[in-house]
């Protein structure tokens, strides 16, 4: 039986969300400054500035997800530039998450965000250790070879 969905549709696949997800975030930044101008208040300020200081790391989670995925597309899995990839991934999901604690304190539902991105980190970091060992494993068998 031929297979209809392959790893190189799914990678693709990935790829077009992370694209998707890049122009959301940029029309949301534009959103933001559009709203601004018409509802400026004290308490939607400080929303808008914990958004503004979480977008450069939603930015660097993108630009780091869209090089790992092309890394993969390639052909490189277990490389040493995909560790650091995803350590830099998982430290925006830490960064995230450790300014939605205050956000929290601003408006009770950004614990979701919270909760959300600390169990990123979480998965992140634990995918990390494993492509980081399988990276030293490949290594190790490449010098044996």
């Amino acid at each position: 039986m031929k297979r209809l969905w392959k790893p190189k549709h799914s990678v693709t696949l990935s790829l077009a969300v992370t694209y998707l997800a890049g122009a959301c975030l940029l029309a949301a930044m534009a959103a933001m400054l559009w709203m601004a101008r018409f509802y400026f208040t004290f308490y939607l300020t400080r929303l808008w500035v914990i958004f503004y200081v979480c977008c450069p790391a939603g930015w660097a989670a993108i630009i780091s997800l869209l090089k790992l995925l092309h890394n993969i597309r390639k052909g490189e899995v277990f490389t040493r530039r995909n560790v650091k990839l995803l350590r830099l991934l998982s430290w925006c999901f830490v960064f995230t998450a450790l300014v939605s604690v205050y956000a929290t304190y601003v408006y009770n539902p950004c614990i979701i965000v919270l909760a959300a991105a600390g169990f990123l980190a979480i998965i992140l970091r634990v995918v990390k250790n494993v492509m980081e060992q399988a990276t030293i494993m490949r290594e190790e068998q490449e010098l044996t070879i």
